[in-house]
């Protein structure tokens, strides 16, 4: 089984068309990518995850928490609610439990980026 932030960047590279599939990390940006904002990219990271169904004092289930945020580019006619709703229904759609989907978009303070940040969970059987 993958990762749960490769399942997901995987669903988001094969399902979006507004961001280059090569602007989708699971890892932290590197100095030598776009930081001018002129670029659009999805970092997707490890939230909370928990054990879960426990059978016998033994879990059958993790609760994987995954961290979708994405940094729209500065020059781009992206919209950003219609990208954010698009991501909560391709997560929805492929089992994912969407927490806190609409958190207000914020500006990164370096690059001047409109962001957002999406939470979700999935349950992944163990065994």
């Amino acid at each position: 089984m993958d990762l749960p932030i490769n399942q997901v960047a995987d669903l988001l590279s094969a399902s979006l068309k507004w961001v280059d599939p090569d602007n989708i990390y699971t890892s932290f940006v590197t100095p030598d990518e776009d930081t001018t904002g002129k670029t659009t990219f999805i970092r997707v990271q490890d939230a909370v995850s928990q054990l879960d169904r426990y059978r016998n004092d033994d879990p059958a289930v993790i609760n994987a928490g995954v961290e979708v945020q994405v940094f729209f580019s500065t020059d781009g006619d992206v919209n950003i609610f219609q990208a954010k709703l698009e991501i909560i229904r391709l997560l929805q759609t492929n089992g994912w439990l969407v927490q806190r989907p609409l958190t207000p978009d914020t500006t990164d303070p370096d690059t001047y980026q409109k962001t957002i940040t999406i939470y979700a969970n999935k349950n992944l059987e163990i065994r």
